[in-house]
């Protein structure tokens, strides 16, 4: 298949049916993300709107050594920020359907469980962590993306990444422990399923066919 970068460039060459075949790709992960950082599922049909007609306002400054996800991604992200910044923080809207790259199960019912309790966990990460430490554990562990990739986004450096990274999984897993134990006083806790473990039990979404 042809690459994410050879469509940009054929992009910048005038293809419309290039950068159509971009947002089939990416609309629904960028979708995903939006919606964990609007107040309305119409909200984030709008950012993840504006971001391709940013895309294709500016892709005549995509350069060719970069990846495309990443360029993207440094846009919306942008956008959120604008958002946050006229409307500050707010009531996250819920996603309606789960991702479809899922994991091979024994029964439906396994699969809906284990679906429900992923949603919970980023419910968790959505209401307690900030929005930056949010960010870089959707990166890392829903999009799949490196180290120096989201410093690139973030406009930070690998070092800073890396701290943001470790102290987001620390706060997560804390406030994870925090919402068991308001649920059950006495949770039965599988201690051999960390917190990287289920943050990486879901990842990204599945391009349009």
């Amino acid at each position: 298949d042809i690459s994410d970068e050879d469509l940009a460039r054929q992009g910048q060459e005038g293809s419309l049916a290039a950068f159509e075949e971009l947002v089939c790709r990416h609309e629904a992960r960028l979708f995903h993300f939006l919606s964990q950082k609007s107040p309305s599922r119409q909200d984030a049909e709008d950012l993840t709107q504006q971001t391709f007609v940013n895309a294709w306002q500016k892709l005549h400054l995509f350069r060719s050594d970069a990846r495309f996800v990443t360029w993207i991604y440094t846009i919306a992200r942008n956008l959120t920020v604008s958002h946050y910044r006229k409307h500050g923080r707010v009531t996250h809207c819920e996603l309606e359907e789960a991702s479809s790259s899922m994991v091979d199960h024994a029964t439906p019912a396994q699969t809906v469980s284990e679906t429900e309790e992923h949603a919970a966990l980023w419910r968790v990460a959505r209401q307690m962590l900030k929005p930056e430490a949010f960010d870089v554990l959707w990166m890392k562990y829903r999009e799949q993306l490196s180290i120096a990739e989201i410093a690139d986004i973030m406009n930070k450096s690998e070092t800073s990444v890396k701290v943001m990274l470790h102290r987001a999984r620390k706060n997560l897993g804390t406030a994870l422990k925090s919402s068991e134990a308001k649920i059950n006083p006495e949770p039965e806790i599988d201690n051999s399923i960390s917190t990287v473990q289920q943050l990486n039990y879901n990842k990204g979404s599945a391009p349009c066919s």
